[in-house]
């Protein structure tokens, strides 16, 4: 198998991110109340529309910030808050196809350590032939370097 050079040696692969709009809309519509309650001098509500407006706004801009969601490397992989596994631990590795309904999605799936990872592809800013040549990439990078260290 030839390998794509053009890989690094290690992959982050972040989360897609989300645009709740109506997170904004609602904090800007809020923002509104305040300033009607402002000039009716109803400073108590005032006060709790503002902090909804806050909270609103704070919400939406953390919602669209993209997070680390896997890495990989020839070594292994690791779900961002999980530990690493090695490429010999993890087993059953696939990404399966979802139909449900009119929908349709991608699910990477391994079992490591007995225990079955589920991640959506659909959340992650990749697509599933391009996460499907990193795998594979990776892997075959795992097999050649125990190969070569059988060797020595």
């Amino acid at each position: 198998m030839s390998e794509n050079i053009n890989i690094p040696q290690v992959t982050i692969i972040n989360t897609r991110p989300s645009d709740h709009l109506l997170l904004l809309l609602g904090g800007l519509g809020t923002f509104l109340y305040v300033i009607f309650f402002l000039i009716r001098t109803e400073y108590l509500s005032s006060f709790l529309c503002l902090f909804t407006s806050i909270f609103l706004i704070y919400k939406y801009l953390e919602n669209i910030k993209s997070k680390a969601k896997i890495i990989i490397s020839q070594d292994g992989i690791q779900v961002v808050g999980q530990p690493f596994v090695s490429w010999a631990f993890v087993h059953g590795l696939q990404i399966r196809p979802e139909v449900k309904g009119n929908n349709y999605s991608e699910t990477l799936v391994f079992t490591n350590n007995g225990r079955i990872q589920e991640i959506p592809i659909n959340t992650l800013a990749i697509t599933a032939w391009q996460l499907e040549e990193l795998l594979n990439t990776y892997q075959e990078r795992f097999r050649e370097s125990i190969v070569e260290d059988e060797d020595f």
